[in-house]
């Protein structure tokens, strides 16, 4: 199925089956013969139990099994669980834990030779009500070959989504890696780096990026400790012009909203399912905080000042996310923005939806980032 796109706007990179079909292929977790093969373990419970009439205790056994049949089916369509290290984190948050936490000690970067590196770094401020920070950071191929010691990256910066999100979140569902990993190896695009932040303050908390009276200053945090903090531990290009923030539905808002109150800092904003309010009462008492950090009031008189580029993106069976995206890409356009919007076919609101459209988004970005579109060697 195909949505028409608003005229004037259009639908973003084109990319090879490659990029694609990585971003969009199913782990074993997500497999449809992962859900068939549990729901036949199921009937084939009830039928034993039933025919040799065990006792209650094993009634257990296929209800156990049901309920494995249910989420193997949903996590087939939202693709949240990929590996067991995604399971464990599900785990852990449904236990009241928090993925954001700072680990027990500083986790070691695993280098792939020639690969995607992925380096584990904590930026905490607690001045900004920030006590931990962990942040995961993709560096490129390349980035570590002596031949290439001279050269610098332009970045994209991922906002996780919501509820209880984490910077794993685009390293497990987001497939981050392998998605930037795809793109090098095909030649897509030039080499950047990713950069997988924490916007929870350490908490859980949907902050939704805000600087929020009397708590977090995460807006403050996202804009200028986190980007000064890359720029300083690894060769990025330190300019506005190459410089990208991204996110997944509440993410998506967040990158939106930071990213056109913060375009000194941002000129590229990449949207995946986004929102266009904040949906929160963290602002409540404070209804002038509350329109400056609405892009639905203050789109209409935005001023851009300075070239921006902006990607939407939304799954086709989420009609709200199209038609949302499709009114934000009109008015961006109208204010002067590059506009590309993407509509998904057969998706939904998910994380499979943000993984399929995350190669566009970073291509997107690629494209418009001062340094321009250099492919790797």
């Amino acid at each position: 199925m195909r949505v028409a796109l608003t005229s004037g706007i259009g639908p973003g990179p084109q990319l090879p089956a490659s990029v694609t079909e990585q971003a969009g292929g199913r782990s074993p977790l997500e497999s449809v013969v992962l859900v068939v093969a549990l729901a036949l373990l199921t009937v084939g419970a009830i039928v034993v139990v039933k025919r040799w009439r065990m006792r209650r205790i094993a009634v257990l056994v296929p209800v156990l099994l049901a309920v494995l049949t249910c989420a193997a089916g949903v996590n087939s369509y939202v693709g949240y669980v990929r590996s067991f290290d995604d399971f464990g984190r599900l785990l852990m948050l449904a236990s009241g834990g928090n993925g954001d936490a700072e680990p027990a000690a500083p986790a070691e970067p695993d280098p792939v030779p020639g690969g995607v590196r992925v380096a584990d770094v904590s930026l905490p401020d607690p001045g900004l009500g920030v006590p931990t920070g962990r942040t995961r950071v993709l560096l490129p191929p390349g980035y570590d070959d002596p031949a290439h010691a001279g050269e610098r990256y332009p970045v994209v910066y991922l906002v996780h989504g919501y509820p209880s999100g984490g910077p794993d979140d685009w390293l497990g569902p987001g497939g981050a890696v392998q998605t930037l990993q795809a793109l090098a190896d095909a030649h897509a695009t030039r080499p950047m780096i990713v950069v997988a932040v924490d916007a929870t303050a350490g908490t859980g908390t949907d902050w939704e990026c805000l600087n929020v009276p009397g708590g977090p200053q995460l807006e403050s945090y996202l804009t200028t400790t986190v980007p000064r903090e890359i720029d300083a531990r690894f060769r990025t290009l330190p300019d506005r012009g190459d410089r990208a923030i991204g996110g997944m539905s509440g993410g998506a808002f967040c990158a939106l909203n930071l990213g056109l109150r913060n375009q000194n800092t941002y000129s590229v904003v990449l949207a995946s399912e986004p929102y266009d309010d904040p949906g929160t009462t963290l602002l409540d008492g404070h209804p002038d905080l509350l329109r400056a950090n609405t892009p639905r009031e203050y789109l209409p008189t935005l001023q851009v000042t300075q070239p921006l580029a902006v990607m939407l993106h939304a799954g086709v069976v989420a009609h709200s996310d199209v038609d949302l995206a499709n009114r934000l890409g009109d008015q961006l356009a109208a204010r002067g923005a590059t506009v590309a919007v993407r509509a998904e076919p057969g998706e939904w609101h998910t994380w499979r939806t943000a993984r399929i459209g995350l190669p566009y988004l970073l291509a997107f970005a690629a494209e418009n980032f001062t340094a321009g579109p250099r492919n790797p060697s």
